[in-house]
């Protein structure tokens, strides 16, 4: 693994970026003039409402969706200036996505669903991608289900290879939207605990969107959107639990008259 300390640069900077969608005759502004910086080792949490923006804000700091102004910048390197291949490749390689629905291919066991990002680099031998993604899920706690496919694995299961899948490449950044949507609360709670043990042993810089303050909680750092703009900016830690959060982000979703944070 990389050690942070050897690279000061930002996995993350989100640098006064704008996103529009059409609506038959209407634009909606997805996103208003967003800035947001995660630093080395920083695990933040994006909250809001559904429409808020914090789903569009996800696909555009992942490359999945291209912004109508403003920058995007993952390890200093400005995502917009790529061409498509190059994005693709990029993201591939220094960002790791995890999402809701695991989006495991079903015909493949879990070590082949994680070996895939480095076998489609071209670069590495099968026999190190194995090794590696075999390293990974031991490490998850899932070396007797590495020859499974992923009918046969719970959602909790399903949901960690996922994980060793975005961390198989050693990314810049993790970056999971609402990760535990598709998980009862015991396996939430696991995946919440994974995230956070990532975050403290390996130094790694994690983005969770999610609506539940209980997720949220498990974070250093939560961003609240409303309207696609930030309107909030806080640590976890100036709040007794995950409960007194919750109170907290309510009082700010029902403001009526929030400026966003620049």
């Amino acid at each position: 693994m990389r050690d942070p300390a050897e690279s000061p640069t930002a996995p993350l900077v989100v640098e006064s970026v704008t996103k529009r969608f059409r609506q038959g005759e209407t634009t909606v502004e997805a996103l208003r003039n967003v800035t947001l910086r995660v630093s080395p080792g920083e695990f933040v949490a994006v909250m809001g409402a559904s429409g808020s923006g914090k789903s569009t804000l996800l696909h555009v700091m992942s490359g999945l969706t291209r912004t109508d102004g403003g920058r995007i910048l993952v390890e200093g390197q400005a995502i917009s200036d790529l061409s498509d291949a190059r994005l693709t490749d990029f993201r591939r390689r220094r960002i790791g996505l995890v999402f809701q629905q695991f989006n495991l291919i079903s015909a493949l066991t879990a070590i082949q669903n994680v070996m895939l990002p480095l076998l489609a680099e071209g670069g590495r031998a099968g026999d190190d991608a194995q090794k590696r993604a075999t390293e990974l899920l031991e490490r998850l706690g899932l070396g007797h289900r590495v020859n499974h496919r992923p009918d046969a694995m719970s959602g909790g299961e399903q949901q960690r290879v996922a994980i060793a899948r975005a961390l198989v490449t050693d990314p810049a950044i993790i970056m999971a939207d609402e990760p535990t949507g598709s998980l009862d609360s015991i396996n939430g709670k696991a995946l919440c605990t994974l995230l956070q043990e990532l975050n403290e042993r390996e130094k790694r810089a994690i983005v969770v969107v999610t609506h539940e303050p209980a997720v949220a909680a498990w974070a250093q750092r939560i961003v609240v959107m409303k309207d696609g703009a930030i309107c909030a900016d806080f640590r976890s830690s100036e709040f007794q639990d995950a409960h007194a959060l919750a109170g907290h982000y309510q009082d700010i979703v029902a403001s009526p008259a929030l400026e966003a944070v620049r």
